[in-house]
């Protein structure tokens, strides 16, 4: 028999009903089955095919269908940042690593620098542009904390000229020092831009990406989590390192670096809401047990160790952690930037077995851009400025110098400048910005911060005066300044100086209106100098020069680099012999005076050894009174210096100077030369002369950076000197040398207490001798 025969009555039309009852129990109808019969008569061959179709329909009719299950909810991301100077620049390299691979991050808690990288990147910038926004720092420029010299006002500038110490300090409630060696404007700029547009949020969650950030509040000696108020006093707070930055006074509390308390703020991840918290770790060098010790390493290593108790806490609670390896960099390694941010990526890149769990398919991640992008926002235009913490008569002029800001959208780039020539001109320690509104309409306010030691403010001088090293000339002093003394941008500047040379003078600098340019200056001081006489390195005779003058200036500022004066100043002058040969000059004293005009420029990069730029002084007197001239005359000298860059580390200059009395006798030599500046293998003042001229050429390249709180750097100078002195119109002066000339070459030191040359120079005439300076170079 067939098979599909047997199958048949297998499947007989009765046998298949209860076949196909089904799992849902309900009976198929008889009358199908007898339609089944008949087919089944008139064509066995069709009915098996039939049954099977109807089987099998009937099966996936009645077959249950499983319902789709749910979407599960992608738990959040809470990415915890470390605090740990340049380090910190790891963290960069890590969010791009998770930006590549789709890794979402829904909250970020930081500490110190991990609390600016993820500020920034809170704000929505992605990691490209957060790369950018560290690497636009000049890092060493803001941990060093000095204004660039180009910032400076004019008067400042010849501050830091003639007392070219980077240390200041005030009398304000007695002897007082800064809180720290830097006020952090370099950063707050930084800052305050990327704040701005955030500057009224009321919580940190509204940011695109919700952030949280660390503090160490001094007052209450407790960790201070920011989680709302000013954003960009939050990320100042949590970088300020602890006698490095000025702490952060804000509504009765003093803020410094958060990492004391909390470095890695695992803790703080999880309290924002968190699911998972990401820890990352920059793992450093392990002090040697070797290591000779000073005491401000084991100050410093006591304190690592202090951070590093907190961390090991920390990192217990991570749920997932990344060590990233930086044994090879120190905390100011800010010029290794690009390595460093490598080594995060490489770090997070190495964990990529952890990470793939937290990433996201492609729409999951095109909506969360979006949502970011959604919740970004942007600086609105202000529509007037203001200036608050300031007394009303320096608020109302400072707010109108920055009048121009309002109606039209900031300019971030000209305002940093702006705020960078403020700080110039030396009340205020920090200016910060941000929007606010009045009467609805949004504006731009600034907020200066005036210099907690002053007034007045003191810059300390050390001058050591080492041409001849058998007769060293030492003196101190200070340049004490009250600045805004009796209403805005007027100045008393004093200077006081004792030593081999001891003096007192003072200066007060009165604009006409608070912003004019035109000002007047009254001036008056005693100086009471060694003149000593060098023949080679021989002291020949020392001489007591003292003078006490008064004056008026007028004058007129050419912006931060220059200004003209036209003024009187008279008063008594003595030159007198101490030691040695008392013939040498004539002896003298009586009444002085004298008509002068005086234009100065100072447009170099740098105070002590410039690398660009140029400097002019010009002055012509006319003495009506002297005490050793006959009868008046005139005096003229002009010096012209011009640095130029050929190179990061190199600079070429050439300078020209000179001087005259045309032909008229002065009496006490006008112009002096040889020492430490001009005709550097000449004694100090072996060149007297009424009239003269002198080109110097050289060359100056960088040999070292110093670490900023040290210093700036090291330069080698190299440099050929040619003039010409006068003889002096008096009987027995000596005749000076046939277009004298040298060679000299030194080392130079640009320290915080000022800079040390030390070096040698070879003449003609059989001149050559080694020299040592600290003081003014050029």
């Amino acid at each position: 028999m067939p098979i599909f025969h047997r199958r048949q009555r297998r499947d007989h039309p009765k046998r298949a009903a209860a076949v196909l009852k089904g799992r849902s129990g309900r009976r198929i109808p008889n009358s199908y089955f007898d339609k089944v019969n008949v087919m089944h008569r008139r064509s066995r061959c069709l009915l098996p095919i039939l049954l099977l179709f109807v089987s099998a329909a009937t099966l996936v009719a009645e077959t249950p269908v499983k319902p789709t299950a749910p979407a599960t909810k992608r738990r959040t991301l809470g990415l915890v940042l470390q605090g740990g100077g340049a380090l910190g620049l790891a963290h960069v390299g890590v969010i791009q690593y998770l930006e590549e691979h789709h890794i979402p991050v829904d909250y970020i808690a930081g500490t110190s620098m991990g609390g600016l990288v993820g500020g920034v990147y809170a704000t929505g910038r992605n990691a490209q542009q957060v790369q950018e926004v560290v690497e636009s720092v000049n890092w060493t420029q803001v941990i060093g904390g000095q204004t660039p010299f180009d910032d400076l006002s004019y008067r400042r500038k010849q501050d830091a000229r003639d007392y070219p110490s980077t240390l200041e300090f005030g009398l304000h409630k007695g002897l007082q020092f800064p809180a720290g060696f830097n006020a952090g404007q370099g950063v707050s700029l930084i800052l305050d831009r990327v704040a701005l547009p955030y500057s009224q949020i009321k919580s940190f969650d509204e940011l695109p990406i919700p952030f949280a950030c660390v503090a160490t509040d001094l007052i209450d000696s407790s960790e201070h989590v920011f989680r709302s108020g000013p954003l960009n006093l939050a990320l100042r707070s949590t970088m300020s390192l602890p006698g490095i930055f000025t702490p952060v006074s804000y509504d009765g509390h003093i803020y410094v670096d958060g990492g004391l308390m909390n470095n890695i703020p695992v803790s703080v991840a999880k309290a924002m809401g968190a699911d998972i918290t990401l820890g990352i770790h920059l793992e450093e060098e392990p002090l040697n047990p070797n290591a000779t010790l000073s005491s401000f390493a084991v100050l410093g290593a006591s304190i690592s160790a202090v951070i590093s108790a907190n961390e090991r806490r920390a990192m217990a609670q991570a749920d997932m952690l990344i060590g990233v390896p930086l044994q090879k960099y120190g905390l100011l390694d800010f010029d290794k930037a690009d390595e460093i941010i490598k080594i995060g990526y490489q770090a997070a890149a190495a964990n990529a077995a952890k990470l793939a769990p937290l990433a996201v398919d492609d729409d999951t991640w095109k909506q969360y851009l979006a949502m970011r992008e959604a919740r970004r926002l942007k600086a609105q235009t202000p529509e007037f400025v203001t200036v608050k913490g300031l007394p009303r008569d320096i608020a109302q002029p400072l707010a109108k110098d920055f009048s121009g800001y309002a109606g039209k959208p900031i300019n971030t780039e000209q305002l940093d400048q702006d705020i960078f020539s403020l700080i110039g001109t030396g009340p205020y320690s920090v200016v910060n910005y941000s929007m606010v509104e009045q009467d609805g309409k949004p504006g731009l306010q600034l907020q200066p911060e005036e210099k907690n030691y002053q007034p007045p403010i003191i810059r300390p001088l050390i001058l050591i005066d080492g041409a001849s090293y058998d007769n060293v000339f030492f003196s101190i002093g200070g340049r004490i300044t009250f600045l805004n003394f009796g209403g805005y941008r007027r100045e008393l500047r004093n200077d006081v100086v004792v030593g081999s040379q001891y003096g007192l003078s003072s200066e007060y600098y009165r604009p006409f209106t608070p912003t004019s340019d035109w000002f007047v200056a009254p001036r008056a001081g005693y100086n009471n100098a060694q003149y000593p006489l060098f023949n080679e390195n021989d002291l020949v005779a020392l001489y007591r020069n003292r003078t006490a003058l008064g004056g008026l200036d007028l004058g007129y500022a050419f912006g931060k680099t220059g200004e003209l004066r036209f003024g009187y100043e008279g008063g008594y002058q003595s030159l007198k012999p101490e030691i040695g040969n008392t013939n040498e000059l004539p002896n003298v004293s009586g009444v002085t005076g004298d008509f002068r005009l005086q234009y100065t420029l100072d447009n170099f990069d740098q105070p002590v050894v410039p690398r660009k730029g140029q400097g002019l002084k010009f002055y012509t007197k006319y003495f009506n009174e002297n005490p050793a001239a006959p009868h008046g005359f005139p005096l003229s000298e002009l010096i012209s210096q011009n640095f130029f860059k050929i190179s990061d580390p190199s600079s070429v200059f050439f300078n020209a100077e000179g001087g005259t009395s045309y032909g008229f006798n002065a009496g006490i030599p006008a112009f002096s030369l040889g020492g430490v500046t001009r005709f550097l293998a000449f004694g100090t003042n072996e060149l007297l002369t009424d009239q003269y001229f002198l080109f110097q050429t050289g060359y100056i390249r960088t040999l070292k950076q110093l670490p900023p709180l040290l210093g700036s750097t090291i330069d080698f100078l190299g440099m050929f000197e040619i003039g010409k002195t006068y003889q002096l119109p008096f009987p027995k002066a000596p005749k000076p040398p046939y277009l004298p000339g040298d060679v000299a070459g030194a080392l130079i030191v640009n320290t915080i207490f000022g800079p040390v040359e030390v070096g040698g120079a070879v003449g003609d005439y059989g001149h050559g001798k080694f020299f040592f300076q600290i003081g003014r170079i050029f």
